[in-house]
């Protein structure tokens, strides 16, 4: 809706307050004998009511002239002459020009506040699909051309944003005073009083969402820099836990080796040697882990949100592991057509890590359930993999023990997804459950 109302076109006026009462008149005159000057000019004086709801004051005040005018020319003698001999005539037609005026005049203002109350609501109903266009949006930019394409529909003025003011003619209004770095919005055309104060309230809607919208993304940035100590902090209690036992072991069995008054059979330099070669292979492992680790952060920087198919992840994530999952069974209730949303190399990897730990936790040869849900809600869709298997009898764990560098690497994934990563075992039931959930929040 247009900021400035349409006044009514000169020939539409001219034909409501001229021709009109002309036609009225003509109308009636044949019957002028059957009606007295009062019923007349009451006929009159409807018509005039009518053009002063439906025009302006102006038009209005024209038509009753010409109103009067008309019933004196055709129906007060001496006729087709405007000379009154019967002075209540005089007072009829007075009256009736002072209560024709009075009619335009309420009627005028009237229109007036009916048009005021019609462009608030309009104005009101902008600013809130304004506020709640902006608020959908997380990009700045997106939010700036998402105002200056509504507001130049809703005042039918052409609306730009500039950094700096680049054009002489039009108005120029600042997203914010204080910084006006910032930029503003260059009009085609001077705005009016009206139409100044709501762009003054449009843009002052959108420097709040500005303002919001920059300290979220603080917030988040925060957020993952604080996620990233808590994966730092869980990867070095890992790295003390799962180094350890390696390095102990290669610096006893090392040493025992070079200790020249300790004498050993050929057997059992070959067992210590063997330790050596093992533990190494564990330590290769872990190195391997953490430069894993270093390419999810790295990859989480620039996030990829793209469409996957479910057994084409799963099939990827089983490759990555193709020694140690040789002989383990994946049972899985994904059918062909299942997708999600999320960047595949990172949930690649995190997969092939819950797979690994699945092996890890169970019987090497033994069988892992892949499950998949996924719940839409009004903004967003949310992910789950669940991965349940069978443990085996093992030791009870130490207080230290590290959470293990696949489950860290897994909690990175998840939390670049903006989601989590859990995994429970249970020793009563004998079950390991690895569950990664991720949200996708709908544009």
């Amino acid at each position: 809706m247009n900021q400035v109302q349409g006044k009514p076109s000169k020939y539409k006026a001219f034909f409501l307050a001229v021709i009109m009462p002309i036609i009225v008149v003509m109308a009636i005159y044949p019957l002028r004998d059957w009606f007295s000057t009062t019923d007349i000019v009451m006929l009159q004086l409807l018509w005039v009511a009518w053009v002063a709801v439906r025009s302006n004051r102006r038009v209005a005040a024209i038509t009753t002239l010409v109103s009067v005018a008309c019933t004196d020319w055709f129906y007060v003698t001496p006729y087709f002459t405007f000379h009154i001999e019967n002075i209540e005539y005089l007072v009829t037609f007075i009256v009736m020009l002072i209560v024709g005026l009075m009619i335009s005049q309420l009627a005028g203002e009237l229109n007036t506040k009916v048009r005021d109350v019609q462009l608030h609501a309009s104005n009101s109903r902008t600013l809130y699909e304004l506020a709640k266009g902006l608020n959908s949006l997380d990009a700045l930019d997106e939010q700036k051309q998402y105002f200056q394409q509504l507001i130049s529909e809703h005042l039918a003025i052409t609306c730009q944003f500039q950094q700096m003011r680049q054009q002489v003619a039009g108005e120029f209004m600042l997203l914010s005073d204080k910084e006006q770095s910032m930029g503003g919005f260059a009009f085609a055309t001077l705005l009016s009083e009206g139409q100044r104060s709501f762009v003054n309230t449009a843009i002052s809607l959108l420097y709040q969402v500005h303002e919001k919208t920059l300290l979220r993304q603080q917030s988040a940035a925060i957020s993952v820099q604080a996620e990233l100590e808590r994966a730092k902090n869980a990867l070095l209690r890992s790295l003390s836990h799962d180094l350890r036992t390696p390095l102990a072991t290669i610096m006893g069995a090392s040493s025992m080796l070079a200790d020249d008054e300790i004498t050993l059979s050929e057997a059992i330099i070959k067992e210590q040697a063997g330790n050596i070669y093992e533990q190494s292979k564990i330590l290769n492992q872990h190195f391997d882990k953490v430069m894993e680790l270093s390419r999810v952060n790295k990859m989480g920087e620039n996030l990829c949100w793209q469409t996957i198919n479910l057994q084409a992840l799963l099939s990827e994530a089983k490759a990555r592991r193709q020694q140690q999952l040789a002989h383990f069974v994946v049972t899985t209730n994904i059918d062909a057509n299942s997708s999600c949303q999320g960047d595949v190399t990172l949930l690649e990897i995190a997969l092939a890590n819950m797979l690994e730990n699945a092996w890890r936790y169970g019987d090497g040869d033994g069988e892992v359930v892949v499950e998949f849900t996924q719940s839409r809600y009004e903004s967003a869709v949310s992910y789950q993999l669940l991965l349940s298997n069978k443990l085996i009898s093992k030791p009870q764990a130490s207080a230290d023990e590290g959470v293990g560098l696949g489950s860290v690497i897994c909690d990175v994934v998840a939390k670049f997804h903006q989601g989590t990563f859990s995994l429970t075992i249970d020793n009563d039931t004998e079950m390991a459950l690895a569950k990664l959930i991720w949200i996708k929040n709908n544009d």
